[in-house]
């Protein structure tokens, strides 16, 4: 095999309450992503085109496919050709950046037969995330890689990923809203966080997350929105949205089970117990309270990706 061509789900990270923990796959948006060991001697190259693409820098320190291949390409005579193809919107909390970077893992292990573990590519592909966000954090290349909802743990060096299927009648509803966003976002979203914690605050956060858990292992969309609470991120970073409150609101009235900022936001999401209740009014919900605000948004429905990262 010289070539492998692959596509990653997007993800919606924390679900509230599980800030750089909790992962939630999507099938609303997918990257594509295509691998190829060349003949020539250009090292590793990488190519963006679809959403966004004029916008990405193609210096592989800078994005996060080109830091995923720098990583496990390292000390390896082979040149590799890496065409990403955008199909998830950037800048919006549907982890983009995080689609690629595990479209690239996953890619990379199976075209060079590394024979990494679920929990060494989604370490690999969490390196990626330096180049978007400054930081390698795990939480939505654990759900591409995986889908599903997905737990983050570090223990010392290592990294480990647990993986639960999502109830059957789970359905989400996304607000997306058209603002404009900084270019180093979630960075940004990172900076407004609290540098301490109440510990009443801490407690129930622990709590709520602890709920979130539960309802996915006991099939409980209820559970899961009840749990998705968040008294320590929310607080700060719904400054950074426009008319949030409102829309939380909305979304509550309309039928969400559970409502919060998707990753570093500004896109809210909303889980949605569809066996009681329509998706598609929660998330028009959202999208009116978006625009009574004054702020232009698109809406969408959509259930969890099972199947993460597969060929395409």
């Amino acid at each position: 095999m010289n070539k492998i061509k692959v596509k990653a789900p997007c993800s919606s990270a924390n679900l509230g309450s599980g800030f750089d923990v909790f992962g939630l796959a999507l099938e609303a948006f997918h990257d594509t992503l295509t691998a190829e060991i060349v003949d020539a001697d250009i090292g590793i190259t990488v190519e963006y085109k679809g959403l966004g693409a004029e916008g990405i820098p193609t210096a592989l320190e800078r994005n996060t496919a080109g830091l995923v291949a720098k990583t496990l390409v390292a000390n390896r005579h082979v040149a590799i050709k890496i065409l990403v193809e955008k199909g998830i919107p950037l800048k919006m909390g549907l982890g983009s950046s995080g689609a690629t970077a595990a479209a690239c893992a996953v890619a990379l292990n199976e075209l060079l037969g590394l024979g990494l573990s679920k929990n060494e590519v989604v370490k690999a592909a969490a390196m990626g995330e330096v180049a978007a966000a400054g930081a390698s954090h795990a939480d939505n290349v654990a759900a591409s890689v995986l889908g599903g909802f997905t737990i983050v743990q570090s223990w010392g060096d290592e990294l480990y990923v647990a993986r639960l299927d999502p109830p059957r009648n789970l359905e989400v509803a996304l607000a997306l809203p058209l603002i404009e966003t900084p270019e180093n976002k979630t960075a940004k979203a990172r900076a407004v966080l609290p540098r301490s914690v109440g510990f009443t605050d801490a407690v129930a956060n622990a709590r709520n997350a602890a709920s979130v858990v539960a309802g996915f292992h006991l099939g409980d969309v209820e559970m899961i929105g009840r749990g998705m609470t968040d008294l320590i991120v929310e607080p700060a970073r719904k400054q950074l949205i426009p008319g949030f409150d409102s829309v939380k609101k909305a979304a509550f009235n309309a039928g969400a089970a559970g409502v919060a900022i998707s990753g570093a936001g500004p896109a809210v999401i909303a889980v949605v117990d569809s066996a009681k209740k329509s998706t598609a009014n929660v998330a028009s919900a959202m999208k009116e309270a978006f625009e009574t605000e004054g702020v232009k948004c698109q809406a969408r429905c959509t259930k969890p990706s099972l199947t993460g990262v597969v060929k395409a």
